[in-house]
């Protein structure tokens, strides 16, 4: 029996917050990071500005404080405002929970595809 892989490649639509144009893009879902992550040459050719920085900690070890911005999704038709984190120019194109959040989607490893997720409230 092969366990699932743990991330997958999907396609979404991402443009500016005011949603004049979209850009297809293949990301990475089932990742851990908190935030969508888009290379910083991707979010310049749409015209997304940088709004804030934060501050994250790095897989080595250290910090870095990165731009953030705030774009316009689309996911199987539906739109949304998230939040993304400039990513180094060239970077793979990653899905965050956050953004899975929003949508109300989750990552369903084994059948390497976005499902829709039960949503709680307590």
């Amino acid at each position: 029996m092969t366990t699932p892989t743990q991330t997958f490649h999907c396609p979404v639509e991402i443009g500016p917050r005011n949603g004049v144009r979209f850009q297809r893009v293949i990301v990475v879902a089932g990742s851990d990071n908190i935030y969508s992550v888009l290379p910083s040459t991707l979010l310049e050719m749409l015209g997304v500005d940088t709004e804030w920085e934060s501050r994250f900690t790095l897989p080595g070890g250290g910090w870095e404080m990165l731009p953030m911005a705030e774009v316009r999704m689309r996911i199987g038709g539906q739109e949304r405002t998230t939040i993304c984190v400039y990513g180094k120019a060239g970077s793979e194109p990653t899905l965050g929970r956050h953004t899975l959040a929003a949508f109300g989607l989750a990552a369903d490893h084994e059948a390497q595809k976005l499902i829709q997720a039960d949503m709680f409230l307590t």
